[in-house]
């Protein structure tokens, strides 16, 4: 039987909604240099942040997505979470900080 969540499986969504800005701003760059021919610029570097993204992801568990996706897609607060999971308040943040530290390091980059 597979999980099922109503905004979708937890990885690509909480994945998605990190790259999101650095997903547009590539797409945009690319159709523009398509478009006028123009020089490259930053967007090999864009992609990269995306890939480096994507390896991120694959690493983190997805008990921990599901938390990530309620704290940052659902914006519950940690309490709140907490209540919803039957985790602590400090179990919650270990689950989260880590990954959301290393996401924030990747899209800093851009």
């Amino acid at each position: 039987m597979t999980d099922r969540y109503y905004w979708g499986k937890p990885k690509d969504v909480i994945k998605w909604y990190l790259r999101g800005m650095l997903h547009l701003s590539a797409a945009s760059k690319q159709r523009y240099i398509e478009k006028t021919g123009a020089e490259p610029g930053n967007l090999p570097r864009l992609l990269k942040l995306l890939d480096e993204l994507d390896k991120l992801f694959e690493t983190v568990g997805t008990d921990s997505i599901a938390i990530l996706c309620l704290r940052y897609v659902e914006l519950l607060s940690i309490p709140d979470t907490a209540e919803l999971t039957g985790l602590s308040n400090s179990q919650i943040s270990t689950r989260t900080a880590k990954v959301m530290k290393k996401a924030k390091e990747i899209i800093a980059k851009a």
